[in-house]
Parts: C-alpha cells; structure tokens; sequence
C-alpha cells in the first residue's frame, strides 16, 4: 500500500512538473531567438531550452506578435525566463 501511494506520487509529480521533452522548432527560430540573447549566456541557453519545452512553436510565434502589439508576455515564457534567470544568478 505504502509503495502504491509513493509511486502515485512520483506519478503525479512527474507529469506536473517534470523535465518535457522539447517542442520541435524551426532551426531559424533558434538563430533568430540567439541573435538577441546570445548562446554564450548561460542564461539565454536555458531560457530557449525552457521555452521549447514549455510552448510549441506555433504558440511561440503567436505569443511573440501578441507582445509587439501588446507588450504583454505569454506567462509561460515569462515563468520560463524568471526560472533561468534564478538558477544563474551569480551572487
């Protein structure tokens, strides 16, 4: 019984908050994403990792329009930015 909760658990956590798998993006996408946040930042390497497992490229795309007409960010890829921003910190 014990086991069973535990595995239940482990379940659960893992399908909420476990690593994905990154969505597919188009090669182009990635260039264009590092021409403004540079590839030799740690920082811009986990936020483009995040954000791929985080949206599709699709939401991606759609999400980047709405900010220039906006302002306003899809939360998913603000929390996804606010996250590599925390683990690299350099105190």
């Amino acid at each position: 019984m014990r086991f069973g909760l535990i595995a239940i658990a482990a379940f659960a956590l893992t399908a909420c908050g476990g690593a994905r798998e990154p969505h597919p993006y188009p090669q182009a996408a990635q260039a264009h994403f590092y021409s403004a946040c540079p590839r030799e930042s740690a920082q811009c390497v986990c936020t483009w990792e995040a954000i791929t497992r985080a949206v599709t490229h699709e939401e991606y795309e759609a999400a980047m329009a709405r900010f220039r007409e906006t302002g306003l960010m899809e939360p998913r890829i603000s929390r996804a930015r606010t996250k590599c921003v925390e683990q690299t910190r350099v105190d």
